[in-house]
Parts: structure tokens; C-alpha cells; sequence
């Protein structure tokens, strides 16, 4: 319990023991009024001056305390009870009867038992709605649970006729003893008024302060949001425009020093074909070499866009082709199970498909040391699945390097999904959207 909810807690209680001073109080008045008539054989002239006759006095006392301590005892269980709604409804309907029941045995002589139920009403119950029904409810009872008023209806004996067989000074001093105590419990009712007020008004200045401070957040978070947008399309171009020099490079350094050699040959050989004609065909030796290494440089840099066995076929067999000859340099078996009847896709998902079977592959044998792959492919919907498992090592914790890194990416690049499992060899299970070209 939060300090301020401890400190309404604790009016609550001042409020329960000014109450239960209160009706002892009453009930000790009322006991002792009719004792004293009893004694006093003045019970003619008392019944004469009154139009309701007393119940009887220690019966009514004890129906008020039974009705004061369940009322008590229904606070607190409500107040541990409060997520359960039905049960609070049914317990605040009791509570009005209860408060009902002892203003009729102290013969409407008091009401400020009402003001403790308001009091636990108004801070228990959050709904505004439920809270409001409530408050003009017992608001009501306590305007008309008025002596006076009541009187005008149903015959009642008034506090002033106990009083009647005392001398003046005794009535005065328990008349005064009275109202110091009903004053003492709307005092501790206002108190607890004013400082649940004061709560709401700094639980709302802090709901306030936290959407001030919940609204920069959300336009600092957008202005964030559009600065790493503007980056991200920066760092794209940077990496198109690193791709493009790095493509004008390899195409300079090779295609220019392979055509500045055949150029520079070329012009030799006509300045000697007059004069030496084994020469000349010594020269266009050397020509055909540097251009035969120039093609080979000029494919080497090709192939780093594409791979050249998707140049010359189908992914099907570009795939069976890159098993077949990782099988016939190394001692690993690859069993490749393509479920799909044909395999043709978008140039840049043939190209991805095969790159991460080809990374899967070259990962199982130089890092898991596998001796048996098993590469998968079926179709699910419009997806197409990838699974490449081997019998290799495996690995308890999986550190994504540099080749899962491009794996990761390349599947990405195709808005699909790539999990790995390393706890029985290594499994790469791949699904990607794919944009069926041709019916399958």
C-alpha cells in the first residue's frame, strides 16, 4: 500500500472508531434513559409525552453493533475483492442495508454512519458511472435520513424526549457530548474528501506529464524513424555506387590491360610481317595467350555477378552439376531431392537459390566437416522450401558469420524466412516467397 492510500486507510479507521463511539454512546444513552424511567416509576408520564414506543433497549443495541461490525467486516473484504465487479455490487447493496438498519434501531437520531460508507464508495470505486449511481444513492439516504423528516411520515422518538427525564444541565452536557462527536466524524470525513482530491489531482498532473512525455517520445521516435530511413537509402546508394566502382575496376584492370597488350602486339606484328614472317607468327602467339588470359580474368569478374552454370542452364541442372562435381573432389555423398517438377524461376531467385545451396554446401564440408548432405526441395502453396542438412559437427551456439550473414541476406533480398539448427549436425531451412513464372 502506497503512502497516500495509507493515509485515506487510516481516516477510514478514525472514521470506524468515532462511529463506533458514537453508537456506543447512543445505545448507552438509550439503555440508561429507560433504566432510569424503570427506577424512577416515571414510565406513565414519559409514555405519555411520546407517539412511538422504544424497542427494547439491549436488543436494539446488539442488532447495532451486529450491523456496525458487518458493515466493518464488509469494507475490508471488498477492499481485497475489488477486481472481482459482481461481488462488489452485491457487497455495496449490502452495505446500504446495513447503514439503513442501524439509523431505524437508533431511531433516526444519527446518520453520519453513512458518511464512512461515502467515503469508502468514492475511493474503491473506479468506474465513474457505477461511482455516481452510488454517490446520488447514499447522498439521498443522508438528506432524508433526517429526524425531522422521517417524523412528518412515521411516528419516532426524537433524542431530545430521551433526554427529557434528565435535568437540564445532564441533557445539556449529553446533547453537547453529541454533537462534539457527530462534528468529529464530519471532520474526519472532509479530511478524507480533501486528501483523496488532492491524490486524484496529482495522479492526473502525473498521467498529464507522462502523455506530454509519451507525445515528444513518439515525435522524436518519428523524426528517428525518418533519419533512418534517409540513411538507409543512403547507405544503399553507397553500396550500389561501391558495387558500380567495384565492377568498373575489375572491367578497367582487366578488359584495359588485356586490349592494351593485344593492341600493342597487334601494332608489332604489322611493323615485322614484311620482314620476318616466323616472327610475326612467334608474336601472334603471345597475342592469342594474353587474349585467352584476358577472357579467362573477364569471366572470372562476370562470374562474380552470376553464377556462369546458371549462364549455360536451368537451375536444375546448375544445381546437379555444383553437387556432382563437389562429390567427385571430396569424399562427401550429397543426396539432392527436388520435389518440384520444374525448376524455373525469376533470374534473381535462381540466382539466390542456388548461392545459398552452394554456401550450405561449401559450409557443411569446411566447417561442420560433414561426410553425408542431404539437400531438399519441395512447394507448399506459393512457397518453396530449402532444407540442407548434413551429419557434420553441429554447434551448441550458432555464430552467424560471414557466409549465414549473405545466407540470411540473400533470403531477405526475397522476403523470406531462414532458420538454423545446430544441435544434430547443422540444418538450414529456408522458405521463400517465390513469383511462379511458369506453372508448376
Amino acid at each position: 500500500m502506497d503512502r497516500k492510500n495509507q493515509n485515506l486507510y487510516y481516516i477510514k479507521i478514525l472514521m470506524g472508531v468515532i462511529n463506533f463511539i458514537i453508537l456506543s454512546f447512543l445505545s448507552a444513552v438509550f439503555i440508561l434513559t429507560l433504566n432510569k424511567i424503570n427506577c424512577d416509576f416515571g414510565a406513565r408520564n414519559f409514555l405519555e409525552n411520546i407517539t412511538y414506543l422504544p424497542n427494547e433497549p439491549v436488543t436494539s443495541t446488539v442488532l447495532i453493533f451486529i450491523a456496525f461490525f458487518l458493515l466493518l467486516g464488509i469494507i475490508e473484504i471488498r477492499r481485497k475483492q475489488r477486481k472481482r465487479q459482481q461481488v462488489s455490487v452485491i457487497l455495496y447493496a449490502a452495505e446500504i442495508l446495513l447503514c439503513l438498519i442501524i439509523i431505524k434501531f437508533v431511531y433516526v437520531n444519527y446518520n453520519g454512519i453513512i458518511l464512512l460508507v461515502i467515503a469508502d464508495i468514492v475511493t474503491d470505486i473506479k468506474d465513474k458511472h457505477t461511482r455516481g449511481i452510488f454517490f446520488v444513492i447514499m447522498g439521498m439516504i443522508y438528506l432524508f435520513s433526517d429526524y425531522d423528516i422521517i417524523s412528518m411520515f412515521i411516528d419516532m422518538i426524537s433524542f431530545q424526549q430521551f433526554l427529557s427525564v434528565y435535568p437540564a444541565k445532564v441533557s445539556m452536557m449529553i446533547q453537547g457530548t453529541r454533537n462534539i462527536l457527530v462534528a468529529l466524524n464530519a471532520i474526519a470525513f472532509i479530511a478524507y474528501m480533501i486528501i483523496l482530491m488532492r491524490n486524484q489531482m496529482k495522479e492526473n498532473a502525473r498521467i498529464g506529464l507522462l502523455n506530454l512525455q509519451l507525445q515528444t517520445a513518439n515525435i522524436r521516435l518519428k523524426e528517428m524513424n525518418e533519419q533512418l530511413k534517409d540513411y538507409s537509402e543512403m547507405t544503399e546508394k553507397m553500396a550500389e555506387t561501391r558495387e558500380r566502382n567495384r565492377i568498373a575496376r575489375e572491367i578497367h584492370d582487366t578488359l584495359g590491360h588485356t586490349m592494351t597488350g593485344l593492341s600493342a602486339g597487334i601494332d608489332a606484328c604489322i611493323a615485322m610481317i614484311d620482314f620476318s614472317v616466323d616472327a610475326t607468327k612467334e608474336q601472334l602467339n603471345k597475342i592469342s595467350q594474353v587474349a585467352r588470359q584476358g577472357i579467362k580474368d573477364i569471366r572470372r569478374s562476370v562470374n562474380k555477378l552470376r553464377p556462369d552454370a546458371l549462364e549455360h542452364s536451368g537451375l536444375q541442372e546448375a544445381l546437379e552439376k555444383m553437387i556432382n562435381e563437389t562429390m567427385q573432389v571430396s569424399d562427401v555423398k550429397i543426396n539432392y531431392d527436388c520435389q518440384v517438377e520444374v525448376l524455373k524461376f525469376n533470374q534473381d531467385e535462381e540466382d539466390m537459390i542456388y548461392r545459398v545451396v552452394q554456401e550450405s554446401i561449401t559450409n557443411a564440408i569446411r566447417h561442420g566437416k560433414a561426410k553425408q548432405i542431404d539437400v531438399n526441395l519441395w512447394k507448399e502453396d506459393k512457397w518453396l522450401n530449402l532444407e540442407i542438412k548434413d551429419n557434420g559437427i553441429g554447434c551448441e551456439e550458432i555464430h552467424t558469420g560471414f557466409g549465414l550473414i549473405h545466407i540470411e541476406e540473400r533470403i531477405k533480398m526475397l522476403k523470406g524466412t531462414v532458420e538454423y539448427d545446430g544441435s544434430n549436425g547443422f540444418k538450414v531451412t529456408a522458405r521463400i516467397p517465390i513469383r511462379w513464372g511458369e506453372k508448376l
